[in-house]
């Protein structure tokens, strides 16, 4: 690994303060195939000169803002990041970010491991830029080290690129608490759900429409609300196949899945097992006994 001289940063970026960084990185073949990985890592400061226009590069880019703002053209919007915003960006794509004050920021560019579906997910639900992430700088500071580093652990580099993320994922349209229309219909179904329930029931509860309560339940969770009971159903069909002895057709008609064959194809797609056999792979039970 080396650093790209400063000479070279002056010439191809404009009004760059303070640099440090190029830190670049060649991933190991097996980092490459199995990890996250960063490429390229610096830490920014700029003035308003400083703005870069991209497009056809294989990465992805995720950016930390310390101080300052910038604006990022992306996909068709435009949006101003501040301070202890984040920005994610796939490079193939064209787009353009530009200081528009004096801004300090650190940045680097990832691949691998499973980077396209995180980003895809992120753009296809709340979008690419996560506001007021305060607690997620120290993650920027360990990358910006290891690179800094000359000879940077590539587990430790891809456990820090994974937990910002896996962070941000757990973040993404949830707010501290779910809205009043979703804990109403979560607690319905948490309570009923050994009833046979129908949209309208589980809406009337929830005190809206059925159609509403979809798209709500949907935008705050990423689940319909039958997928959500399909889940609680499925959780206490687990407990009581290892906590008692009902048979596979007490537990699906307690659960009130519509029959046993529908409650073993759940099960199935769920576990990518019957619910027998998970019965005796958890329990440690075979034909020969325990």
């Amino acid at each position: 690994m080396r650093q790209i001289p400063e000479e070279y940063i002056v010439k191809l970026e404009r009004d760059i303060l303070e640099a440090e960084g190029i830190f670049v990185h060649t991933p190991s073949v097996f980092a490459k195939d199995n990890l996250f990985y960063v490429r390229l890592e610096a830490l920014y400061t700029c003035g308003p000169q400083y703005e870069v226009r991209r497009a056809g590069l294989d990465s992805f880019l995720l950016f930390f803002i310390r101080e300052g703002e910038m604006l990022f053209e992306y996909g068709g919007r435009s949006f101003v990041a501040r301070k202890k915003d984040i920005v994610l960006l796939d490079c193939m794509q064209p787009h353009r970010y530009k200081a528009l004050t004096r801004t300090e920021f650190y940045w680097f560019h990832f691949d691998g491991s499973a980077s396209r579906a995180y980003f895809d997910h992120f753009r296809e639900n709340k979008g690419l830029h996560f506001r007021e992430q305060r607690n997620m700088e120290e993650n920027f500071v360990l990358i910006h080290d290891l690179m800094r580093s000359g000879c940077p652990d590539e587990g430790a580099m891809s456990v820090h690129v994974h937990r910002i993320l896996a962070l941000l994922f757990s973040s993404v349209g949830k707010s501290s608490a779910p809205s009043d229309i979703i804990a109403r219909a979560r607690v319905y179904m948490d309570e009923h759900y050994m009833e046979k329930l129908s949209a309208e029931q589980i809406a009337e509860a929830s005190r809206v429409s059925p159609s509403h309560l979809f798209r709500v339940f949907r935008s705050e969770t990423g689940l319909t609300p039958y997928g959500y009971l399909t889940n609680v159903r499925m959780e206490h069909a687990m407990k009581m196949l290892l906590n008692t002895s009902y048979s596979v057709e007490e537990i699906a008609d307690l659960c009130a899945f519509c029959s046993s064959a529908n409650f073993i194809r759940a099960f199935r797609q769920s576990t990518g097992v019957t619910p027998r056999r998970f019965r005796k792979l958890i329990s440690g039970i075979t034909s020969a006994g325990p």
